[in-house]
């Protein structure tokens, strides 16, 4: 791997996405400004050669590197939605919530809500239970996702990623 990484754009490509998994292809030509020809040559070497892992999500093409297995691929993949990574994020802080109160703590429509929940249900990132006679939400493995906030932080650049992430460091030094 190391030749494939001695030309200077792949290597930049391949470090964007070391450091921001789950990017697509076209954030990835828009952050090292380059042009798309060049962009899906040098993500399409790198893919072939083992280097990244490419997975379809809805129109586009997500990148990630090889040590990133499939449980962490599909998380980041949710928590580059803003919508999903609130419902996510609001999930962590409050697990156990009905529907009705995800929306409402997440400010979105009950369409929105219904259709990205599914998703995650779907996925198993997320699961539902009965209780008083209610459906309830909570993260299959909140701590694997707050390692991956933790760790990803800056390639989110969301102020609520940045407030759960600050009040995780701080439990953890307690």
């Amino acid at each position: 791997m190391d030749d494939l990484l001695q030309q200077g754009t792949r290597k930049s490509i391949y470090e964007q996405i070391q450091k921001n998994p789950g990017v697509s292809a076209r954030e990835v030509q828009r952050s090292l400004r380059l042009g798309w020809g060049e962009t899906a040559y040098h993500l399409k070497q790198l893919t072939e050669a083992g280097a990244l892992r490419r997975e379809r999500g809805g129109h586009r093409d997500y990148y990630f590197t090889p040590e990133i297995g499939w449980g962490d691929r599909k998380t980041l993949l949710l928590l580059r939605s803003r919508a999903e990574r609130t419902i996510l994020l609001t999930l962590l802080e409050k697990p156990d919530l009905s529907f009705l109160q995800i929306a409402q703590e997440v400010r979105l429509s009950n369409s929105t809500v219904s259709f990205h929940l599914r998703h995650m249900l779907v996925l198993e990132i997320v699961e539902r239970r009965m209780q008083e006679n209610l459906h309830r939400y909570r993260l299959r493995e909140p701590a694997r996702l707050a390692t991956l906030l933790h760790t990803y932080q800056e390639s989110f650049e969301d102020s609520l990623v940045d407030r759960f992430v600050g009040a995780w460091t701080g439990l953890l030094r307690e």
